[in-house]
C-alpha cells in the first residue's frame, strides 16, 4: 500500500487532491485538512516536475513546449510558498498548488 509521506494514510490520487485543493477556498477546510492537502499536492508536484522538465528539454519549439514550460514555471513558483497559519491564506495557497498540479498533469499525460 502506498502512503502519503509522513502519514499513515493511503495516498490519494492526483484527481482527488486536485479536486479538494481547487475547492479549498470555497469549502474552507480546517487547518489539519489544509496541511494534508498542502503536503499531498507538493509531493505530487515534486514527482511530476522533473518528468515535465525533461519533456521541455526534448520538445521542439511551439505551443506544446510553451505549455510545458509554463506548467514547470508555475509549479516551481508555488513550491516556494509556505503554508500560512491563516486558514484563508492557506486555502488560497493550497488552491494554487492544485492548479499547478493540474497543469503538470495535463502536459505530462496523467498519473505518474
Amino acid at each position: 500500500m502506498t502512503v502519503l509521506k509522513g502519514t499513515a494514510l493511503p495516498a490519494p490520487t492526483a484527481d482527488e487532491v486536485i479536486r479538494a485543493a481547487l475547492s479549498a477556498p470555497s469549502d474552507y477546510p480546517g487547518p489539519d485538512r489544509l496541511r494534508y492537502l498542502y503536503a499531498a499536492a507538493r509531493q505530487m508536484i515534486l514527482v511530476r516536475l522533473p518528468v515535465v522538465a525533461a519533456q521541455v528539454e526534448g520538445a521542439p519549439g511551439g505551443p506544446e513546449r510553451a505549455s510545458r514550460e509554463r506548467a514547470v514555471d508555475e509549479a516551481e513558483a508555488i513550491l516556494r510558498e509556505g503554508l500560512s497559519p491563516s486558514c484563508l491564506a492557506a486555502s488560497l495557497t493550497v488552491s494554487a498548488l492544485g492548479r499547478a498540479l493540474l497543469g503538470l498533469e495535463r502536459v505530462a499525460g496523467g498519473e505518474r
